[in-house]
């Protein structure tokens, strides 16, 4: 079998705003724009093809990185003539992944096209019914993919697979119906989910080896993304991780994993777990294994303040830790409270200037426009908290209301936004959707401009412009931040 692993393009995705008297505008300042990292759902599940099916012909195709639009996408398809294809997915950008799938079935008529990544776990019954789809895989796909390559090519049935259904074989968890299309029950189809991440083949990073990945912040272009764990144990109101269960991965196989990143000329990694700082004691094990082995490279990670102690930190920068991503998102207790982030503002004070004082690098992601905040003074203190922990970088974003958060769950009770918006759009993904805000105070075009006020009132002090130009130490550095002026004035 021809088998075509595919990132698709990402023309469409949702956007965060419409203005209605200009709807081609996006309206919110663009500051997503992080630089581009690898698919790793993506290569985990080319390794475990490679192992499972080393008879197949494999193909990976990164869409994004290659910026390989929807036209092109057809013509590379019809040289490949794949038999099988693995799209991942989500939610967000689900009209470009059916536009996707539509081109590839013009060009092949008779392939069997699988959709798998966050959204059909998001959406599993609407993920099914999309007719571009011949099957979709719920969970983790490194083992249930390659069992699905498997049947195809015997010609078996493929249905008993877990975490492989079709439009027909996932009916049965539906449950009965109402006279208005509601379910009275409605139970999530049983996942294909991982325990043993040690039993994982790594990454196959070979068949990405062209391509230069970054990250805007980051101190090199040989950048490579890595996990150490995988879930969330957390309850924070406004996250949509749809796999809650944390399953960590051993210290060696880490260590062993970043052997072969260095061998192959990597010289960065970005650790993307949901939380890699689940202890303390977790990061100073893992910091004693680097330094044991010899291992010399940047690193970072995105961490929970309530995971961090001075020593850990201490023991992370003597590894080579760089800089550390804190979702902060409020400074106000009552607001920590709400969102449930499980630390208190004295904390986050204290580590910030810890950080401050080992010289590592710090980013505070912020939000604004959250149910407490009832006027734009309120907005105005939650930015003179970031102020005043001073990070190194800011991330400042409009609270999203996405499916399947508590969040999302409170809007609906407020009236604040339509119960079916997302489940609509996941049954005929459009065009034209936009992601919903709270606007019970204050309005998105008010938040829009307090967005655009706070990167300003962060990024133009003096004193940051000067620390921030006394601490850049390569070409890349330098031209990132080059690029974040030019976008913060055009914005």
């Amino acid at each position: 079998m021809r088998i075509l692993l595919l990132n698709p393009p990402a023309e469409f995705t949702a956007r965060e705003y419409i203005d209605p008297d200009n709807p081609s505008d996006k309206g919110l300042l663009e500051t997503g724009d992080f630089g581009k990292f690898p698919p790793l759902g993506l290569l985990y599940i080319y390794s475990a093809l490679k192992k499972q099916t080393p008879e197949n012909e494999i193909f990976f195709l990164d869409c994004i990185a290659e910026k390989v639009g929807h036209t092109e996408l057809g013509d590379r398809v019809a040289a490949m003539k794949p038999d099988l294809v693995g799209v991942t997915s989500f939610t967000v950008s689900m009209y470009d992944v059916c536009l996707a799938a539509r081109s590839i079935r013009i060009q092949v008529p008779t392939v069997h096209i699988c959709l798998g990544g966050h959204h059909p776990i998001a959406f599993p019954f609407e993920a099914a019914a999309l007719p571009e789809f011949d099957s979709v895989v719920v969970g983790e796909g490194e083992v249930a993919f390659p069992a699905l390559a498997k049947a195809l090519a015997a010609g078996e049935r493929f249905t008993g697979i877990r975490g492989v259904y079709t439009a027909e074989s996932i009916r049965c968890f539906q449950g009965d119906m109402l006279e208005d299309d509601r379910y009275l029950t409605r139970n999530m189809p049983p996942p294909a989910y991982i325990d043993e991440l040690d039993s994982l083949e790594p990454p196959d990073r070979s068949v990405i080896s062209h391509l230069k990945y970054h990250s805007i912040v980051g101190a090199s272009e040989r950048l490579a993304t890595m996990i150490s764990s995988r879930g969330c144990p957390c309850s924070c109101t406004f996250c949509d991780v749809p796999y809650k269960k944390y399953r960590q991965r051993s210290i060696n196989s880490i260590a062993d994993e970043i052997g072969s990143c260095l061998a192959m000329g990597y010289d960065e990694i970005h650790f993307y777990d949901d939380l890699f700082n689940i202890s303390s004691e977790r990061v100073i094990a893992f910091c004693d294994e680097i330094e044991r082995r010899g291992y010399r490279f940047n690193w970072d990670f995105r961490g929970r303040v309530n995971g961090v102690t001075r020593e850990s930190l201490l023991r992370a920068k003597a590894a080579g830790c760089r800089m550390i991503s804190f979702g902060v998102e409020t400074g106000s207790d009552e607001g920590l409270r709400l969102l449930k982030k499980g630390c208190t503002v004295a904390e986050i004070r204290q580590v910030f200037k810890w950080c401050r004082e080992l010289g590592m690098l710090t980013i505070a992601d912020f939000m604004i426009g959250l149910p407490f905040e009832r006027s734009a003074d309120d907005v105005r203190r939650n930015i003179d908290f970031m102020l005043e922990i001073d990070p190194d970088y800011a991330q400042i974003s409009i609270l999203s209301l996405f499916p399947n958060t508590e969040l999302f769950a409170d809007a609906v009770k407020k009236g604040l936004v339509e119960k079916s918006r997302w489940q609509d759009f996941a049954c005929i993904p459009a065009r034209n959707f936009y992601i919903d805000h709270w606007e019970e105070h204050i309005p998105i075009k008010n938040l829009l401009d307090l967005q655009k006020e706070a990167y300003l009132r962060f990024y133009l002090r003096p004193k940051y412009i000067w620390r921030s130009a006394l601490a850049t130490g390569t070409w890349h550095e330098f031209r990132a931040k080059l690029q974040g002026a030019l976008k913060l004035f055009r914005g």
